[in-house]
Formats: structure tokens, sequence, C-alpha cells
């Protein structure tokens, strides 16, 4: 199993960049000190609910990690100059990483009256588990370069802060259909396979096989990630990578993980845009190394990639994304470009149509979902890949975006979303699903009718049913409601593009010489423009 991680690191024109950018951060960061992650910062959170000064210090620890990990792999392959200084700073960093307060960030701790409550260094969340993962990576590919009593402090800290409180506990996460599941059941497997004693490695797998059995019970017969395309990558890629370790792919999941593995394809809209229902960004990149050994396993259809995933295409700098990148991409995934398609995913009630110039997305669901907007029948138009009428996807992350404040930001709220505004009443939070009350689709045309009622309170309409159909370049939506009282309706449409009023009952948005025209009856509805930086 060790040799997983003593391939060679070759530099060539797939690796290349990536290599560079390695190369650049490195000895930009042998200049500085290490980062530290000062007791204010937690206070920040604790006090305020701001988590930007904790995980900005935090991921700079971890992009330092990563990159040097990779850096010292593929300087070794190279047989370079002498590697000392860059060494000495990496054990420096082992050893502070290992110290920290907790691996955990300061958002997924516990808190009490007074500060800090329960174990702060035993709870594992996504980041204490990821921190286990690499670590325990890094001390097999790095063997000879990490001094020996700190590699056994290191497994001490594995042992403590991971190992021993999973088999000791239950966890929530245990039992969840998203990504916390794959990510930390992930990252533990791993742990176990790698460096756990004998005597654990057995329950521990078992605990995780177990897990994992919930996290694939969260995707559908369509293999739709409704946490959109970022956590996607996320939690199936920390699925992957574990079985990968583990050998395990043609097993009894098999055909679901193929499905799972096309959702990118489906949904794209042009290299770095993928329809942004949910918590997903503007801009989001796929991991080249996961879609390699996606390709190469599971015959998929991969988005459209022109080169390696960057170092700062995740954030977070994660050691599991961009080790995997580098040792996994292979030129066979580049410049695949996505063909006409229309797919309707049946359990997530997402329609997804790439015709010609034109990408149309429009979702149904519930307004319960993971990382749930109120969006029923919300939907984007793109242009030649550039988003016209859109979702406007992620907020920033804060305590109150993951509370009870979290539908009055206007990523979440349905204000901000292409949907219909009922006497200035927006849609509210349920479980109840949107009806799919009419579907027919072919390679060319499209109707759906959506029954979007329950997205409403309930006291204010009997009816609200969105009919959609697209045929030869239009697009038609036809609102339809039935209501006891006379009611006030505002139909929004989202965009980050000005729109221009050509004449009453004609707007248009215009970028790079492609126009969307929107028409409207002028005696049902009257044009207005709210603005918002």
């Amino acid at each position: 199993m060790y040799e997983y991680f003593h391939k060679k690191i070759p530099t060539n024109k797939i690796t290349k960049p990536l290599i560079e950018e390695i190369k650049i951060y490195v000895d930009e960061i042998l200049k500085e000190e290490i980062p530290q992650i000062s007791y204010k910062s937690y206070m920040s959170f604790y006090k305020n609910g701001i988590r930007r000064e904790f995980e900005d210090i935090y991921f700079s620890r971890r992009k330092q990690l990563s990159a040097l990990g990779l850096y010292l792999q593929f300087k070794d392959s190279e047989e370079e100059e002498d590697l000392e200084k860059v060494v000495n700073y990496f054990n420096e960093l082992l050893w502070s990483i290992s110290n920290e307060f907790s691996w955990c960030l300061a958002a997924h701790l516990k808190y009490d009256e007074v500060g800090f409550a329960e174990e702060p260094d035993k709870i594992i969340d996504l980041f204490s588990a990821e921190t286990a993962q690499a670590l325990s990576e890094l001390l097999i590919i790095h063997e000879d370069k990490i001094d020996k009593s700190l590699k056994a402090h290191i497994k001490k800290r594995i042992n403590e802060r991971v190992i021993e409180p999973f088999l000791n506990n239950t966890w929530t996460w245990e039992k969840q259909t998203h990504n916390w599941n794959a990510v930390c059941s992930g990252c533990i497997g791993i742990v176990g396979l790698l460096i756990a004693d004998e005597s654990k490695q057995k329950e521990i797998i078992y605990k995780v096989e177990k897990a994992l059995k919930y996290y694939l019970l969260g995707f559908g017969d369509d293999g739709a990630s409704l946490e959109g395309v970022g956590y996607w990558t996320y939690g199936f890629g920390y699925y992957n990578y574990y079985k990968a370790l583990k050998g395990e792919i043609f097993d009894e999941n098999y055909n679901k993980v193929k499905t799972i593995a096309n959702f990118p394809n489906i949904i794209q809209i042009s290299e770095n845009k993928f329809v942004p229902f949910s918590d997903v960004p503007v801009n989001m990149s796929v991991a080249t190394g996961l879609l390699s050994y996606l390709y190469k396993n599971y015959n998929i259809k991969v988005p459209f990639v022109t080169k390696i995933s960057s170092l700062d295409f995740d954030q977070c700098f994660r050691w599991a994304h961009l080790s995997r990148n580098l040792w996994w991409t292979t030129e066979e995934v580049f410049n695949k470009k996505p063909s006409d398609s229309v797919e309707f995913l049946e359990d997530a009630q997402w329609m997804v149509l790439r015709k010609d110039k034109i990408t149309f997305a429009i979702k149904g669901g519930n307004n319960d979902e993971p990382h749930n907007h109120n969006d029923l029948g919300s939907f984007i138009v793109a242009v030649n890949g550039n988003m016209v009428l859109t979702d406007l996807g992620a907020g920033l992350y804060t305590a109150g975006y993951f509370g009870e404040e979290r539908y009055s930001y206007d990523q979440t709220r349905s204000y901000w979303h292409s949907v219909p505004l009922i006497n200035n009443l927006e849609q509210i939070v349920g479980t109840e699903k949107c009806e799919i009350l009419n579907k027919k689709i072919s390679s060319s045309n499209v109707e759906l009718e959506l029954d979007l009622t329950y997205a409403y309170p309930k006291e204010l309409i009997n009816s609200c049913i969105r009919e959609v159909m697209y045929k030869k370049d239009i697009l038609s939506i036809k609102d339809k409601f039935k209501s006891s009282n006379n009611i006030l309706i505002n139909e929004g449409f989202i965009s980050s593009i000005p729109s221009k009023l050509i004449n009453e009952g004609k707007i248009m948005w215009e970028i790079n010489n492609d126009k969307l025209i929107l028409e409207y009856n002028p005696d049902t509805f009257k044009y207005s423009l709210e603005e918002k930086k």
C-alpha cells in the first residue's frame, strides 16, 4: 500500500503549470515566518460570528503544508539541489500544526457562556479529519525527512485527536447524507489504513464503511448533488480518495458511483462555470486529478477542462485535492467540449439544456435541501458560456449564514432568485417537494410544468404553477396563480449584467455582442430595476 505514495512526479506539459506555481510559492514562504493562529481570531468568531480572521490564517498554514509536501516530493524526483532549508521549515510547520489548539475551524467548535466548551482538540469536524489524513500521508511520503521524535509526536496527536474520539463516540455526521460524512469518513478511513494500530484498523474501517453507505443514500438514481458541484468535488472526492487507497472500485456501488461521477458534465456551462444552484461560487473549478481517476475507472463524460487545476483552485488548499491533481491528472481529460444535451435529473428535479449558444437550467426540489436556498422554480440562462440570468450562489460563510439569519441573506432568500414575489411575500423553508405536472423533453424542445404552491405561505394562494417552454431559441415562461383574494405579483429576473429597457414590453441584456431579449406584456407588468452592490 505504501508504494501508492512513492510514485515519481515528472515535470511535463501536464504537471508543469502546477509545479511552477508551487515552486514560486515555496520561494515566497521561505522568506517569512510560519503564520500563527491567534486567540483573537477565535474570539472574532465567538463574539461576532466572523469566520474570516481565523480561517485566513488557518488555510494559509494548510496551503504551506500542501505546497511543501509536494515540493519535497517532486524535488526528490528531479534530484535537485540541497533541500535543507525547505526540510527544516517543513519540520517546524509540522510541529506547529500538530500542536494547534484544535484542528477544527473556530466555527465548528462548541462554545458556552464563558468560551470554549467540551474538549476542542478532540472534536472531529471536516478539517480535523483532513488534517489527520494529510499528516498521515506526509509521514509516509517524507519518512526520511521528518525527525524521528516528530513522527512519533504526530502519530500520538492523530491518535488522541481523531482515532480515539472516532472509535469512542458516535458522531452526528456518521449518518448524514452529505459532504460532512464523506469527508470525515474518507479521511479517517485513510488514516486507519495508513497508521492505525492493527488492533484498531478493523474497527475503524468497519465504522467508516457503515457511514459511507449513508453518504451514497444522499444521491438519487440521477446522481445529482443537491449541494452543487463544489460540494460534489469535496465529498465525492474524499469518498474516492479513500476507495482508491483501499483498492475498491468494482464493488456493489459501481453503477451508482459512475452515475454520480457524470454529474459535473451534465451541469457545466463553460470551463469554470457550472449551474450555480445551492451554495456554489460564481467561478468553480473541478479537481482534474479526481476527474482523471473517474475517467479512467468509470469511463465517464468529463466536463470541459484545458489544464491541470491550479494551486488556488481550492481556497482551503486541501492536501488530498492538490496531491491527487499532481499525481493523477492525465491529458485524456483535457479539451473534451460538452455537447448539446437536454437532461432532466428526476430526483433533484433539475432540468439542464445546452443547445447551440444557450444553457438553460431550472430547478424544482424543496426548500429544505442541504445548503438550502429558497428557490423553487428558479432558473438561469447563459449565452456562450456567460451568465446572463443568474443565481447568486454562495454567500459569505458566517455564523449567521448557517444560523437563524440564513434567509436574510441575498444569496439564500427567494427575493434574489428568478421566482415570483406574491403580495411582497417570499418563499418559505419547507420539506414539501415541488410536483412536476408535465414534462416533455426532446433534443430540441422542452416543456415543463412545476407546481410551486407549497413554496409560499399557505394562506397566500391556492396554487402557483410555473410553465416553461423552450423551442427554437425562445424561452417562454408562464406563471399561473389561483387565490381567494386579489394578489400582487412581482416577477424577478436576476442578473449581474445591466439591463436596458428598449421599449415598454422589451428588455435587453448584452454581453460580448450576444443579446438576450426579454419580452413581456406591458398591460400586465411594469418594468423596474433594482440594483444592489
